[in-house]
């Protein structure tokens, strides 16, 4: 190799060891970066200080409102439908007394009369006998003889004085003939079938002018005036409700509100629904309600003695909560009381500890938290999640 290449290579590399070597020099005098101290993130928990007192209970429910006394007309003679005093339409409303529809009697009535004309000749046949042999009644029942008319309801038959008397009158068939004639006018009343009730026909299945045959529906009517709220409970709130107590109601929007008092209690679990159902009678004098509105009932239960309310999602593993000690989380178990749609009661805690009113999540036992230290109340609470 030419000496003029050594020196260039010998020249190059000690360039490029200076160079190093000042570098290495340089950043040694260069003061190094500060560290951050690490920072521990400490969770915020919402919490309530555990106060016990009486809490009141309340269970809701929905239902539809139906006729507590609905009623099927039927017919129990057979005869053509006639026009009543109110049209058999459905919708048609109606007062206690007016004559509903009637059934064509015209065969029953001449069979009536014909009965009364041969019961009335057996008692003119008895008349001269009663005057021979039983003159301390013969006045009585010449009275009772001129006292029949066809086209009434036969008067009671004078009293027997004596057990002959009554023997006479058994062998003549005059008690016999009487109650078929009694048997007969009932029959000829079921022809004609008054409201019982002041309502609405909701249900019409003959009209005028059908030929009916005994034990035929012919319409169904309702008092309307008279209704009752059909709700569904959860069996495991029945138990807070009592016969007797008066309710809230109210429709979908709360833009209408009724009272109502719990009239009965079912003992079964409804097969449709799994719920009991619980009936509440709506009070008279009140706003409109109509069959088969659905409604809102709101009811109160009994009172928790010493109980404390908190979102019913603080609540996780059936019966735990998280209480703060010392800045660390805690788990306890807890009595539950009674489980609302939103809230639960319970008790359990010791009073004055701190019991966590919110969801955690991916939180866990002994992690240190703080407290956010607020006075609040379940709505604000439930409002917050």
């Amino acid at each position: 190799m030419k000496t003029r290449q050594i020196v260039t290579v010998v020249l190059v590399v000690g360039i490029i060891g200076g160079s190093i070597g000042l570098m290495g020099l340089f950043s040694g005098m260069k003061e190094l970066p500060k560290q951050k101290p690490v920072v521990e993130n400490t969770k915020q928990v919402r919490t309530q200080k555990v106060i016990y007192s009486e809490v009141a209970t309340e269970i809701e429910g929905f239902g539809r409102t139906s006729s507590s006394l609905p009623v099927d007309v039927i017919a129990e003679v057979k005869g053509s439908i006639q026009k009543g005093n109110i049209p058999l339409k459905e919708g048609q409303k109606f007062n206690k007394g007016d004559l509903l529809l009637k059934i064509d009697d015209t065969e029953a009535r001449l069979r009536l009369k014909s009965k009364k004309s041969t019961f009335m000749k057996k008692i003119a046949t008895i008349l001269p006998d009663f005057k021979m042999d039983f003159p301390e009644s013969f006045e009585a029942w010449q009275q009772y003889f001129e006292n029949i008319d066809l086209d009434k309801p036969l008067q009671a038959l004078p009293q027997y004085k004596n057990n002959k008397e009554k023997t006479y009158l058994a062998t003549k068939d005059i008690f016999t003939d009487f109650y078929d004639i009694r048997s007969e006018e009932f029959n000829l009343s079921k022809h004609h079938m008054y409201a019982p009730f002041s309502g609405t026909i909701t249900e019409v299945s003959l009209y005028p002018g059908t030929f009916v045959n005994m034990g035929s529906k012919v319409a169904k009517i309702i008092e309307s005036n008279n209704l009752e709220l059909k709700v569904a409970i959860p069996v495991e709130d029945i138990d807070w409700i009592k016969i007797g107590k008066t309710i809230d109601i109210t429709n979908k929007n709360a833009t209408k509100k009724w009272k109502g008092k719990v009239q009965r209690i079912g003992d079964f679990v409804n097969e449709n629904t799994q719920a009991i159902d619980v009936f509440v009678q709506l009070y008279p004098k009140q706003e409109k309600v109509y069959e088969g509105m659905y409604l809102k009932a709101e009811m109160p239960g009994e009172t928790i003695s010493k109980g404390m309310e908190i979102p019913r999602n603080a609540i996780f593993n059936n019966a735990q909560v998280y209480t703060v000690k010392d800045s660390l989380l805690k788990v306890q178990n807890v009595t539950i009381h009674k489980i609302n749609s939103e809230t639960v009661v319970f008790s359990g805690l010791e009073e004055g500890s701190e019991v966590v009113v919110e969801p955690l999540i991916n939180a866990y036992n002994n992690m240190k938290v703080s407290i956010i230290r607020e006075k609040i109340n379940v709505e604000n609470a439930v409002s917050a999640l």
